[in-house]
């Protein structure tokens, strides 16, 4: 993908545009930055101090397709890591709490 091909996939001219979109778009609040060489999109989890995988994505090297691949990814992680921090277990603490190992 181009830079072009970036903000129009988000629905965007610009990208401030493309960046407020990822977040309110996304169930886990996404970040998309850009470079000149490309974007990095990745999620902070509310609730925790951790966040997903950050994915490094030159122009040119990925399509539309990888890209909600690499979205469906961070979702999935940040589901994991909030479930993990925030959701208390019979004990009433959370598996963070638990001393339970990091999911991701």
């Amino acid at each position: 993908m181009t830079k072009q091909e970036v903000l129009e996939f988000f629905s965007a001219q610009t990208e401030e545009q493309a960046k407020r979109n990822a977040y309110k778009y996304t169930d886990c609040g996404m970040f998309v930055e850009f470079k000149d060489d490309g974007i990095v999109v990745g999620s902070i989890v509310e609730g925790s101090d951790y966040g997903t995988t950050t994915f490094d994505l030159n122009y040119g090297s990925f399509n539309k397709d990888y890209l909600e691949t690499v979205i469906k990814e961070i979702e999935s992680e940040a589901t994991i890591i909030w479930d993990w921090a925030n959701t208390p277990r019979e004990n009433g603490l959370t598996d963070a709490e638990s001393g339970h190992d990091f999911p991701i």
